[in-house]
């Protein structure tokens, strides 16, 4: 059996909690982290890393706690399945968002922090 993934989408991480474009079933998670300004990250620029997480269409928008993410070299896999509470309510689809998880964020302009690029799949269910 093969293992199939389902692209979420790829963010350049800012300073601003952003959506990725297409909605998560999955409770299972394949994360890249791409640096697209080496040398912004080679230099005086803050290397931070990204926080996600999953906000649900219940009434209230509900949001999980935030997850933290490195920049790695290697694809990481992550199992962040929907909670007990949401799933029993019926929510199994869930947005994804992220932002740089620095203590500088709102402090400093976006400009300070070395860019970086958040790739999310999602596994298919065979």
């Amino acid at each position: 059996m093969s293992i199939s993934w389902d692209l979420l989408g790829e963010i350049q991480v800012s300073d601003n909690w952003q959506l990725f474009p297409l909605e998560a079933i999955s409770d299972t998670f394949r994360i890249t982290t791409t640096i697209t300004d080496i040398e912004g990250w080679n230099s005086t620029k803050i290397q931070s890393g990204a926080y996600i997480r999953f906000v649900y269409p219940d009434p209230d928008g509900t949001t999980s706690k935030s997850v933290y993410i490195r920049v790695r070299d290697e694809i990481i896999v992550y199992e962040l399945p929907v909670p007990h509470e949401m799933r029993a309510a019926g929510y199994y689809i869930r947005s994804i968002s992220c932002r740089f998880s620095s203590k500088w964020v709102g402090k400093l302009p976006g400009s300070s922090f070395a860019g970086w690029k958040l790739k999310i799949e999602g596994l298919l269910q065979q």
